[in-house]
């Protein structure tokens, strides 16, 4: 398996040319003129055609062999106590904690270059959500992790997918043969979020064939994880396990999914 799941169509002088061309009263606009601000903040400036796979343009992400034994989150790497520059840095959080990295990449990505690797950022694939923002929110993943690899950071990339249809472009631009990273939590909370992990995990491992798993959380049984596995434990569970084990009482806490 290659890393897109479907030949892309022609494309146009225009998108070859790297400009994005949309209908407004009856006139022709570019990123070029006018729409520089949105063409900013959906960073078109960054986008690539040459180096995107798929009918959907996914950013390409040339594999990566590191694999890390540690993690913190995106969330903690500005705390001078707790950041640890020879982890990796996870995005398994709320998506509100870390839209401002798609908002303000160049203020984020010195930062997170310190660090001895990245996983890209798991934006969500809810069940419900229109197909539309599902293809956007990894069309996003790849592309930060696309700029981080350009800024020379290790990236691995996090696989995300919901139902079924989604397989059609929720792994396109990854490069097979390289270490990537999954959560399994939430997973066990019915059976029906165990089926689509399990489904889209086998899927994952036929088309990407992975030399390294980095499973953060808890391992399924039964599962062929297709190569070396590493499992780092979800840390705000651990905690929560610990202060209970301790009479303590537990507090709810909001910065993981």
């Amino acid at each position: 398996m290659g890393i897109s799941s479907e030949s892309p169509p022609k494309q146009t002088s225009s998108q070859q040319c790297g400009l994005f061309c949309w209908a407004r009263g009856g006139k022709l606009h570019t990123a070029m003129h006018g729409g520089i601000r949105t063409a900013r903040s959906c960073h078109l400036d960054a986008f690539d055609v040459s180096r995107a796979a798929g009918w959907w343009g996914m950013p390409i992400l040339r594999k990566c062999h590191t694999e890390p034994d540690r993690l913190m989150g995106f969330n903690e790497i500005l705390s001078r106590k707790r950041a640890d520059h020879s982890a990796g840095v996870h995005f398994y959080l709320d998506d509100y904690q870390f839209e401002r990295l798609w908002a303000r990449p160049e203020r984020y990505l010195p930062i997170l270059s310190c660090f001895a690797c990245v996983l890209t950022p798991d934006f969500s694939l809810y069940m419900d959500m229109p197909r539309a923002m599902k293809i956007w929110n990894v069309y996003r993943s790849r592309l930060l992790g696309q700029m981080m690899q350009d800024a020379g950071m290790a990236v691995i990339p996090t696989l995300s997918w919901a139902e079924p249809e989604t397989f059609s472009f929720c792994f396109d631009g990854i490069e097979p043969g390289g270490t990537v990273s999954v959560s399994t939590v939430g997973v066990k909370r019915s059976r029906e979020a165990s089926d689509v992990w399990r489904a889209g995990f086998r899927e994952a491992v036929r088309r990407l064939h992975p030399s390294c798993v980095i499973l953060y959380g808890e391992a399924l049984d039964g599962i062929d994880y297709g190569g070396r596995i590493i499992r780092i434990r979800n840390e705000v569970t651990a905690r929560m396990k610990e202060r209970a084990s301790h009479g303590r009482p537990r507090r709810i806490e909001r910065n993981q999914r």
